[in-house]
C-alpha cells in the first residue's frame, strides 16, 4: 500500500537521523523517497499537470 510505503520510508529516516531537528527530518525524508523514486509535488502542480494532459 502506497502510504505504507511512504511511512516506512519516513521511519527509516528518523530512525538514522535521530538527533536531526524535524526541519532536517522532513527535508530528509524527501530526498529519500525521491531517491527511491517517488515524485513530490504540490497539488496545484498535479493538478495543472491533469488539465494538460
Amino acid at each position: 500500500m502506497i502510504p505504507d510505503a511512504v511511512a516506512a520510508i519516513i521511519a527509516a529516516t528518523i530512525r538514522d537521523h535521530p538527533t536531526n531537528t524535524p526541519e532536517e527530518q522532513g527535508r530528509r525524508a524527501v530526498r529519500d523517497l525521491r531517491d527511491a523514486g517517488w515524485t513530490i509535488a504540490a497539488p496545484d502542480v498535479i493538478a495543472a499537470a491533469l488539465r494538460a494532459a
